[in-house]
C-alpha cells in the first residue's frame, strides 16, 4: 500500500504556506533567542572594566583631564615644529619664498607637501 498526501484545496495550500512563512523565522529567533549566555559566551571576549577609559563627571576630574589634552597637545607641536625645522621648514624660508613673486598655487601645493612630509613621517 502506497502513502498518499491527502488532497488539499488551493486555499488550504495558501494557509499551509502562510504558516511556513510566518512561524520559520519566529522558530529560528527562538532558537538563537534562548539560553544566549551559554551560546555566545567568550570568555576575554569583553575588555576588563578598569583597564577602559572612564569619562570624568566631577568638575576637578574634567579640569584635570582637559589640562592633560592641552599638555600631549603642546607636546605634540613642539616635535611636530621640531621636525619642520630640521626639514628647513620655517616660518622665515615661507616668507622668503612668497617674497619671489612666485605662483601661490604652486607654493601652496608646495607647502602642502612638505606638511604632508612631515605628517608622514610620525
Amino acid at each position: 500500500m502506497r502513502f498518499r498526501f491527502p488532497r488539499l484545496s488551493r486555499s488550504q495550500f495558501e494557509l499551509a504556506k502562510f504558516t511556513f512563512y510566518l512561524m520559520t523565522p519566529i522558530t529560528i529567533m527562538y532558537y538563537v533567542g534562548i539560553d544566549t549566555d551559554r551560546k555566545f559566551n567568550v570568555p576575554g571576549y569583553w575588555p576588563d572594566p578598569d583597564t577602559l577609559n572612564k569619562i570624568p563627571k566631577e568638575p576637578h576630574e574634567i579640569q584635570a583631564e582637559l589640562a592633560r589634552i592641552r599638555q600631549e597637545r603642546l607636546e605634540k607641536r613642539r616635535r611636530l615644529e621640531e621636525k619642520a625645522r630640521q626639514l628647513g621648514i620655517t616660518p622665515d624660508s615661507v616668507d622668503k619664498d612668497q617674497d619671489q613673486d612666485q605662483d601661490p598655487e604652486s607654493e601652496s601645493e608646495r607647502q602642502q607637501t612638505q606638511i604632508e612630509a612631515v605628517l608622514s613621517d610620525e
